[in-house]
C-alpha cells in the first residue's frame, strides 16, 4: 500500500508542496517580526527623545524663573542705588561721578534681566513646541498678529 502512494505523483506533489513552501512562509514571518521590533523600538525612541525634550524644556524654565527673579531683585536694588545717588548729588552730598557709577552698575543688570525675560520666553514655546505645538496660523494670520 506505501509503494502505492509513493508511486502516486498527486500524492507527492500535494505533500512536498508545502514542505518547500514552508521555508519561505518561516522567512516571511520572521522578516515581518524584524520589521515589528524595529517600528516598536523607533517608536520608543520617539517617545523617549520627546519626553526628553519635555523635560529639558521644563528643567530650563523652572532654572529661568529663579535666574529671573534674582535678576529682577538686582534691577530693583540697583535702581534704587541710582535714585538715592541722584538724590546725594541733588542734595549736594555726593558728585556726579557717584550718579554714572551706579547707572553704570545697573544697565548692564537690565541688559541680563531682558536676556533672561527673552530666555524664558523661547523656553516657553520650545515646551509648546515639545508638547506637540498646535498652531495652525497661516501666514497672513500671522502677519496680523502683529
Amino acid at each position: 500500500m506505501w509503494l502505492g502512494i509513493a508511486h502516486n505523483p498527486n500524492v507527492a506533489g500535494s505533500v512536498s508542496g508545502p514542505i518547500f513552501q514552508g521555508g519561505r512562509l518561516v522567512e516571511e514571518y520572521h522578516a515581518r517580526q524584524a520589521f515589528w521590533d524595529e517600528t516598536i523600538a523607533a517608536y520608543r525612541e520617539s517617545i523617549v527623545g520627546a519626553l526628553r525634550e519635555v523635560s529639558d524644556a521644563l528643567a530650563a524654565q523652572s532654572k529661568l524663573v529663579e535666574q529671573r527673579t534674582a535678576e529682577e531683585r538686582q534691577v530693583r536694588a540697583l535702581a534704587s542705588a541710582v535714585e538715592l545717588s541722584l538724590l546725594r548729588y541733588r542734595t549736594g552730598l555726593a558728585t556726579y561721578l557717584e550718579v554714572l557709577d551706579a547707572e553704570e552698575r545697573l544697565y548692564p543688570a537690565e541688559n541680563d534681566l531682558a536676556q533672561s525675560q527673552r530666555d524664558q520666553l523661547l523656553t516657553v514655546v520650545a515646551l509648546y513646541k515639545a508638547l506637540g505645538g498646535g498652531w495652525k496660523l497661516t501666514d497672513d494670520a500671522w502677519m496680523a498678529m502683529r
